[in-house]
């Protein structure tokens, strides 16, 4: 039995999940399906009364350089199609290696302004359960 379910929503874009993810073209859609699915078995994560959380769906989406991911999309679908406290872990630690440097939209690493436009954005539409990568990203 799975108590707690933490899916990385990669990329927005089925062309770009394919470029990117050695082919897998149908992954938007199926990871869409997929967190709906585990929303549905283990429900949203939320601390109880020690602080540790024992159960529920936790999202985790890495931004990446030039809005590549679709990270203000994947935030909007979430808004619109889970609770508004699920919780969604915002990462900011893209590192380009390997043969990210064969695509130049991806051969860096993001920026202050390209990870606060995805934290606005969540906040934005309202979504209140977010983990933030350091203050530092927003200053």
């Amino acid at each position: 039995m799975v108590d707690i379910v933490l899916p990385d929503f990669k990329y927005w874009e089925d062309k770009k999940a394919a470029r990117f993810l050695s082919g897998a073209q149908n992954y938007p859609e199926l990871t869409r399906a997929a967190v709906q699915e585990m929303h549905r078995q283990v429900g949203v994560a939320r601390e109880e009364q020690d602080g540790i959380i024992r159960r529920g769906l936790m999202i985790r989406h890495l931004v990446m350089p030039n809005r590549t991911a679709g990270s203000q999309e994947i935030m909007a679908w979430i808004a619109g199609h889970l609770p508004k406290d699920t919780y969604v872990n915002i990462m900011a630690q893209y590192r380009p290696l390997h043969k990210a440097f064969d695509y130049p939209k991806i051969a860096r690493k993001i920026n202050r302004k390209e990870y606060r436009e995805v934290v606005q954005k969540a906040r934005d539409l309202g979504l209140e359960n977010l983990d933030v990568q350091g203050f530092w990203w927003l200053g």
